[in-house]
């Protein structure tokens, strides 16, 4: 089947153009047999059931066409591929959502969408919108860190895409990244997992390195704030074992911008977990949050190609 997202809204095969009664919708349904839910997917949909064989077959189509662009980051973005890869298909994945959204958009400009859902119109076009935002979400969610630009909120997204300051962010549903595991293993008892940022390679000391020369470079950290305890906690096991402040010197930009290419390098160093141990403190001695942390994200730091460079050591 062609591409759901560009069909629908399309100006030869849009959903105007579709003169097929209830009755070819209820023999057509039970074709199509709904796709489970990407065992990569960070997010669900809540959406009102549909309650007309119309509803059916275009809920079924788009949520199917939705969990296998999910499913489909898992060999898009393999463990062995570069860091340079993965940003290059993170913006070729960006482009195209971005593409699906404004296509939508666009479609809903000329013809006007409400948010009476019992109207088959309005219930397909939203259901498209929210899976076109879910896309986009999930991208960010899962590989933000190879993203060139800032990334968006759900409310962010709807606004900028859709002039929809009002978007009900409820319909969008965290998933438990431990739920299926569970399921999957009752017998087991799962112990808690330690909370740390997860550094990949065994070797530590080329991340010294790294930290060393950014503080020579750039006054990554405040004099009261040794190097070693950075990377102490870096490469800790668990975090809450350590009690120490990360004073940061150079501009919070800097210091993101170095966040943000350190990421890879790391299974978990990301601006939630970074929030969760609350003890990053900037120059104007503020906790680094994690809304500061999404805010202050900028492409072009100040000494941006000295702070590549010294991060490429880890390459």
């Amino acid at each position: 089947m062609n591409n759901i997202f560009s069909s629908l809204v399309s100006i030869t095969q849009g959903l105007h153009r579709d003169r097929r009664s209830e009755r070819e919708y209820q023999n057509l349904l039970p074709d199509i047999k709904l796709n489970p839910i990407a065992e990569n997917g960070a997010f669900e949909i809540s959406f009102k059931r549909p309650l007309s064989s119309k509803k059916g077959y275009y809920q079924k189509r788009i949520f199917n066409q939705t969990e296998n662009e999910i499913l489909s980051f898992i060999t898009e973005f393999p463990q062995n591929a570069t860091l340079h890869e993965n940003k290059y298909t993170f913006t070729t994945l960006s482009n195209k959502f971005d593409k699906y959204l404004k296509d939508i958009a666009a479609y809903i400009h000329k013809r006007p969408l409400t948010g009476d859902v019992n109207s088959d119109y309005n219930y397909i076009l939203n259901y498209l919108k929210v899976s076109a935002i879910r896309l986009y979400v999930e991208l960010q969610e899962q590989y933000g860190q190879f993203s060139e630009h800032s990334l968006f909120t759900i409310p962010e997204i709807a606004e900028k895409y859709f002039n929809d300051a009002d978007f009900d962010a409820s319909v969008f549903v965290k998933l438990k990244a431990d739920k299926k595991e569970e399921v999957k293993k009752p017998s087991k008892s799962k112990s808690k997992r330690k909370p740390s940022f997860g550094y990949k390679n065994r070797d530590t000391s080329k991340l010294l390195k790294v930290i060393q020369d950014l503080q020579l470079k750039i006054d990554l950290l405040q004099n009261n704030t040794k190097v070693e305890d950075l990377h102490k906690l870096l490469i800790s096991k668990d975090f809450t074992e350590y009690n120490i402040e990360i004073k940061i010197q150079c501009e919070t930009t800097q210091f993101i911008y170095v966040i943000y290419e350190l990421k890879p390098f790391f299974v978990n160093f990301n601006p939630t977990t970074i929030h969760n141990y609350g003890k990053f403190i900037t120059k104007t001695d503020e906790t680094l949050k994690r809304g500061n942390i999404y805010k202050n994200k900028i492409d072009n730091p100040k000494q941006k190609e000295e702070i590549d460079k010294i991060i490429q050591q880890l390459q």
